[in-house]
């Protein structure tokens, strides 16, 4: 097939985690969502019919209409790998792992057969690299014309960790680090340790770890992961259990140099939180190490991150403020949930050959509903209700008033952090906001800290470090003397985790935070993710009633539309 008789090319991630489909038209994404949105499932990783239908129903295409559709995984490569680790290297203490990974990748050797029969399409089925994917949308969504790439999670076909460069169309890949020695795994299973779940958890070690003194553990997670000359890490692999079973993830040596796994719903210790603060600063000295290693090799300009590790916040800010590069750049969707757009992305450019970028400017790619839809859903909950004249005026003396928004407007975000248009919204100067968000509202655990959306041309008065990050993925120090005026988004350590909105990003969400600086002073507002604990983030207008409904949010605004919690 010539490149010009190329125009959509869906692309699909299910069978690991995260879910998601996502559709390119000419080269640019239109649209993409995460199953679990549809779904209601956490983490979902079903096959994405529901984000399937969703795009198909934005672009007013059929299935007939698709040229191509990609893969995030090369299931022979991923099966292969595997093989070598469960059976070879590791073989016999694998065992228990091994039939695990045996029926994954019997259901990666089927995707191919699912694919045709649940679509019915019968034309090419690209298979991408996974990390190959991860690089292509971190690289391709960026406006770099040549960038330093690092790829980092818990595993692909087998890499965890991969240093490239692109250029152009351009991919050379410059090193890889294999699993087990996975930086993504480390954290897991860390997380495990501490209580939480492995696989979804990961934040919550990282907020966990500004309440703790690394002091107290950081050499002995500096045996753990030792640091190599030649930019990687390796792993004292001893300490763990993952790479044979799954029940477990740490070993008895760690159990021994920590003390007993913290349980569920056992009371957090000092302990505890020193531990997280420990794992913390070496995941940034890694990252350190790891961007002064590929920008000695490489001498780019411009670092792009990706995969799940991409996520952590913390080491993202503590890397991009070494200044080793002029920018970095993640997308929102860093983790698997965005390897359905970077497989076709991969495609497109690397294989296809084409030219024209697209540079990421919004992150508002899911479903949209119109007046009339909000309309008829509130109705039909019998709602009392009324339009607004002026909505960001309005919502914004709520929040003066110390109300709890939920905030309905637009396209749904991709990626897992809620940007402006699936939010809660509250007041950044109350003083105990944070605590009734987490109690009442979220139903999650106190320490959860919470990020500021603030103007973009006020960044520089707030924030110790002036960079306009407009995803969430950057945690820099608030200015110490602002730091009282603003204790709903200003952590224990001084740190918030900053959004950047301006007028191209989202203009109603700017319009909001900007009549909202009028009435205080303040140029932004907390915002956290439209949902609670252990449900995703809601899709529709009926998700969000019944949220709205079932926490302790006061005031719910579907686009002009507000409602008011009867009491």
């Amino acid at each position: 097939m010539k490149n010009k008789d190329i125009t959509y090319i869906l692309g699909l991630n299910y069978g690991g985690h995260d879910a998601s489909a996502s559709l390119l038209k000419n080269g640019e994404i239109i649209a993409s969502a995460m199953e679990e949105r549809f779904s209601g499932i956490k983490k979902d990783r079903s096959f994405p019919l529901n984000a399937i239908n969703f795009c198909f129903e934005y672009a007013g295409i059929t299935i007939n209409e698709i040229d191509i559709v990609t893969f995030y995984i090369i299931p022979k490569l991923f099966f292969d790998n595997r093989v070598v680790h469960y059976l070879g290297k590791y073989y016999p203490k694998s065992i228990p792992l091994f039939e695990s990974f045996l029926n994954r990748a019997l259901k990666y050797n089927n995707v191919e057969k699912e694919i045709r029969e649940r679509l019915n399409y019968y034309k090419k089925i690209y298979f991408c690299n996974h990390h190959h994917a991860h690089i292509a949308i971190s690289f391709f969504l960026s406006d770099f014309k040549e960038a330093a790439v690092i790829s980092i999670d818990s595993a692909g076909e087998i890499a965890s960790t991969v240093f490239a460069v692109v250029q152009g169309n351009n991919m050379k890949i410059l090193k890889e680090i294999d699993y087990p020695n996975s930086l993504g795994m480390l954290y897991n299973s860390v997380t495990y340790y501490l209580g939480f779940n492995p696989i979804s958890d990961q934040g919550k070690v990282m907020g966990l770890s500004s309440y703790g003194d690394s002091s107290r553990y950081i050499d002995e997670f500096r045996k753990i992961v030792r640091l190599k000359d030649d930019g990687t890490y390796k792993m004292d692999l001893d300490y763990f259990e993952f790479q044979n079973r799954r029940d477990t993830w740490i070993s008895d040596k760690f159990i021994n140099t920590f003390g007993q796994r913290r349980l569920p719903d056992e009371e957090i210790e000092k302990r505890h939180k020193d531990i997280a603060a420990a794992l913390q600063r070496r995941l940034n000295e890694i990252y350190c190490h790891m961007g002064k290693y590929i920008k000695e090799e490489t001498h780019m300009k411009y670092l792009c991150l990706g995969g799940g590790v991409a996520l952590n916040s913390v080491s993202n800010g503590k890397l991009l403020q070494k200044e080793y590069f002029e920018d970095i750049f993640i997308p929102p969707p860093t983790g698997d949930d965005g390897l359905s757009a970077g497989a076709p992305l991969y495609y497109n450019y690397c294989v296809l050959g084409n030219t024209k970028r697209y540079p990421f400017v919004s992150p508002f790619l899911g479903p949209e509903y119109s007046d009339d839809k909000i309309l008829k859903t509130i109705k039909r909950f019998n709602l009392n209700f009324y339009k607004s004249n002026n909505i960001f005026k309005e919502t914004a003396e709520l929040l003066s008033k110390n109300k709890i928004i939920g905030w309905f407007q637009g396209r749904m975000e991709i990626g897992p952090r809620a940007l402006g248009n699936r939010s809660i919204l509250a007041n950044p100067g109350f003083h105990n906001v944070k605590e009734l968000l987490n109690s009442r509202v979220k139903f999650r655990e106190p320490f959860r800290p919470f990020a500021p959306s603030i103007l973009a041309e006020d960044v520089k008065d707030w924030f110790e470090y002036d960079h306009p990050a407009p995803f969430m993925l950057f945690v820099f120090n608030i200015k110490r003397g602002k730091r009282k005026l603003i204790p709903g988004v200003t952590h224990v350590d001084g740190t918030g985790r900053l959004q950047a909105v301006n007028r191209q990003f989202n203009e109603r969400y700017y319009k909001l935070i900007n009549e909202f600086k009028k009435i205080t002073g303040i140029p932004m507002v907390i915002n956290t993710s439209f949902n609670i604990m252990g449900n995703p983030i809601i899709e529709s207008p009926s998700d969000a009633i019944k949220c709205f409904l079932g926490n302790g949010i006061d005031y719910l605004v579907l686009g002009d539309f507000i409602i008011k919690k009867e009491t």
